[in-house]
């Protein structure tokens, strides 16, 4: 936020809806593979379980597989992370895009900053062709890690 602030840029919040459940399942780890029982109500044997297939609020891996996800969509459209900073991505300008594009993502609440309002917007609908969102538009105020 300071440096959009700093360097004249757009700035706008971008909320990931239902963000768990649309990262992709981690397949290995700790987390990757895990099973529930049958909610109360179904009619099953008592041997069987749910293999769960997407990430869900609560579990521990949940977050990591919402970041995964995120990064892995965000190097395909040409992003780099800022230094040693994960969660903060930077886009060049280049043919696809006039100007450079920052983001910053915690956990579903993104801020993505840009020079040009056409090329940030420009941006979102590519973020939205991949992700499900609510488009909060310009930030004033920000409270967030």
């Amino acid at each position: 936020m300071s440096i959009a602030a700093a360097a004249d840029l757009e700035l706008h919040c971008v909320d990931l809806s239902q963000a768990f459940i649309q990262a992709d399942k981690i397949e290995k780890g700790v987390n990757g593979l895990f099973f529930i029982t049958p909610p109360v109500g179904y009619d099953e044997e008592p041997w069987v379980v749910y293999e769960v297939c997407r990430p869900l609020y609560g579990v521990a891996s949940s977050s990591r597989a919402l970041h995964l996800t995120l990064a892995a969509w965000m190097k395909h459209q040409g992003f780099q992370t800022a230094g040693f900073e994960e969660s903060i991505w930077v886009r060049p300008a280049d043919a696809t895009y006039e100007h450079q594009i920052i983001m910053s993502t915690h956990i579903d609440d993104n801020l993505m900053a840009c020079k040009s309002l056409d090329t940030l917007n420009k941006f979102k609908k590519s973020f939205l062709s991949r992700f499900d969102w609510t488009d909060d538009k310009d930030v004033n105020t920000y409270l967030g890690c």
